[in-house]
């Protein structure tokens, strides 16, 4: 299954993606990099951290300290 990500999506749409996704998925990493893509275009600034509680990849916000 290919998953397409409009990296012009509206604001509304932005809130549906996926903020974290599992870590044991072979298609987690093509879709974090494609949902990274597409929320730093919007502006925002992000990036993907490990959480070994759940073993999940997470997006998560910038903090000013990185």
């Amino acid at each position: 299954m290919t998953v397409a990500i409009e990296p012009t999506a509206p604001t509304a749409e932005l809130t549906a993606l996926p903020r974290q996704l599992p870590a044991d998925s072979a298609r987690s990493l093509p879709m974090l990099d494609a949902v990274v893509e597409v929320l730093r275009t919007a502006g925002e600034d992000v990036h993907v951290v490990y959480s070994a509680h759940g073993d999940v990849f997470k997006i998560v916000p910038r903090s000013d300290g990185d």
